[in-house]
């Protein structure tokens, strides 16, 4: 199972004793990868190829035609140029960066201009934070997945080493499409109601 699981995230890489054959098949998962400057050329000679998270971010919401769900606990204006470019409705979780806070402009801002539904995920009781939303993930309508490190950040996209999983298979989608909807539904609550 797990030499399944490695090949079809790094490829046709099979162990010595792992029959031909068997990791033939439609891959599970590719990497995506954020690189500081100084590792990109050595990591592209050792394993070309590998999707970066700009543009696999970039890809995940042009394409939806349906929704987009995004666990991510920090944007920044870069989220916004990207985001003005899709042409499905999002539905975001995030989180607050500090307790005086009480929404996050950027993305307050971005839902009077388009399609969006923001909540957030931050519990507190009485001035201690009980949890707050750490996970990243992006879904493009039933058809795609991003999860991983990095946030939708200009600093997570190029400059951090961030390391994640696009997908597309169905099962696993559908299992993140009913994590994302609890959370929107039942935790993460709009700015007004924190």
């Amino acid at each position: 199972m797990l030499q399944r699981l490695w090949g079809s995230v790094f490829g046709d890489v099979r162990a010595a004793e792992t029959p031909a054959g068997d990791v033939d098949g439609p891959r599970v998962a590719e990497l995506v990868l954020s690189l500081p400057v100084p590792l990109r050329e050595p990591m592209e000679a050792r394993a070309p190829g590998l999707r970066s998270t700009a543009e696999t971010f970039r890809r995940l919401l042009s394409q939806a035609r349906e929704s987009i769900k995004i666990f991510s606990p920090y944007v920044d204006p870069t989220f916004t140029g990207m985001a003005q470019e899709a042409r499905a409705p999002i539905q975001v979780v995030t989180t607050l960066r500090e307790s005086r806070m009480k929404s996050s402009p950027v993305l307050e801002r971005l839902a009077t201009t388009r399609p969006m539904a923001v909540r957030y995920l931050h519990e507190k009781h009485a001035k201690s934070q009980m949890f707050q939303l750490h996970a990243k993930m992006i879904l493009s309508d039933r058809a795609a997945a991003y999860v991983g490190s990095a946030n939708f950040t200009d600093t997570s996209m190029h400059y951090n080493f961030e390391l994640g999983l696009y997908t597309e298979d169905r099962a696993a989608i559908g299992r993140l499409h009913a994590v994302f909807d609890t959370i929107f539904d039942f935790a993460a609550r709009p700015a007004g109601a924190l």
